[in-house]
């Protein structure tokens, strides 16, 4: 009898303080924010998160889980939870056990839907996704998530008591009032999820030649980049999304060639290269996909040689955090995948 209520009072417990937080973090969305989500909701699109949409969330892969912080993925915005790294848990038996926590959002309008928890066993490489819905989720979403504590999480030793600790540790943090970075009302602002270049940034086409994003078209092809084949080639814009009235805060980083750094043998050097944009735009470095907020002074991007058609170099000499504010901001979706920014290569969002 003993060895069958621990597990049920645990699924209790868990299931109580999910539905427990989900309700506090939506209490703390101020009227206006709500107002905001409200006007998204018709009977078509329900105000919280669908079945469907718990699915669809379920089954979305994430290749890196200590480095894939935040990235869209069909339709969906995954957010790690404060910027926290995973709760780690080493239990007596020698097994590493890991809870990783998202925020979910809509990409078409960034509604914030619920949250995903991730849970990993380092030993076997098993991962169990949960995803846990907000306070106005459909009740279906809800029931597919209980399901999942019962049938699911009860296999996998150790799971429910990680699972448990984290919910209840954040529950805790939101009724003491230390709910982490956050900006008025303890939501990020919805400009945050727009990946973005000011209206004057030079886009580079085919030919060599330059053109403002803001003079872009659906159908216009622009000179991309193939990271695989380390290639340049033509690529069509599929999509221009355009965001306007707010004060978008722009982040730069000054670049110079690496061999100019090195043993270069010329003696004029090329003026360091300024690449601009919103601090979560992601650009393609040496190491990966990074936003350009997190590029760091010493990383290395890669540029457009003129001359000949070759991918160069390029090492971040400088970081400025704040160059400049703008009220219109625009982005580029290819075929793809990447194109050039002032001759440097910057990824789509």
């Amino acid at each position: 009898m003993r060895n069958n209520l621990l597990p049920f009072l645990i699924f209790l417990c868990c299931a109580v303080t999910t539905q427990l937080l989900s309700q506090r973090v939506w209490a703390e969305t101020t009227p206006s924010q709500k107002a905001i989500l409200a006007r998204y909701t018709t009977d078509a699109d329900p105000a919280g998160m669908t079945l469907e949409q718990l699915k669809a969330i379920k089954a979305i892969k994430i290749a890196n889980l200590d480095k894939d912080t935040y990235f869209k993925a069909d339709g969906f915005i995954l957010d790690r939870y404060e910027e926290r790294p995973a709760y780690v848990f080493n239990y007596t038996d020698g097994i590493t056990r890991k809870i990783y926590l998202y925020k979910i959002f809509s990409a078409e309008n960034t509604k914030e839907l619920g949250l995903l928890a991730i849970y990993k066993n380092e030993k076997s490489g098993e991962i169990k996704p949960f995803v846990i819905p907000g306070a106005s989720a459909d009740r279906k979403a809800w029931d597919a998530y209980i399901d999942d504590l019962k049938y699911v999480g009860e296999k996998e030793p150790g799971l429910m008591s990680t699972l448990t600790f984290v919910l209840s540790r954040e529950m805790a943090g939101l009724l003491s009032g230390g709910a982490g970075k956050s900006d008025e009302g303890g939501a990020k602002k919805k400009e945050e999820y727009n990946f973005c270049f000011a209206p004057d940034a030079p886009v580079t086409m085919t030919d060599g030649s330059s053109k403002k994003i803001s003079s872009l078209a659906v159908g216009d092809v622009v000179l991309g980049y193939s990271a695989q084949t380390r290639t340049f080639m033509p690529t069509t814009v599929v999509k221009v999304d355009q965001h306007t009235n707010r004060d978008f805060q722009l982040t730069g980083v000054w670049l110079s060639a690496v061999n100019e750094l090195t043993a270069d043998t010329r003696t004029a050097l090329t003026a360091p290269t300024l690449l601009e944009a919103t601090a979560n735009h992601p650009v393609l470095t040496a190491t990966g996909r990074k936003a350009l907020g997190d590029v760091k002074a010493g990383d290395v991007l890669y540029h457009y040689e003129r001359g000949t058609n070759q991918v160069v170099a390029y090492r971040v000499v400088q970081l400025e955090q704040k160059t400049r504010s703008v009220k219109i901001v625009y982005n580029l979706t290819t075929e793809s995948g990447a194109y050039l920014v002032g001759e440097t290569v910057v990824l789509d969002k």
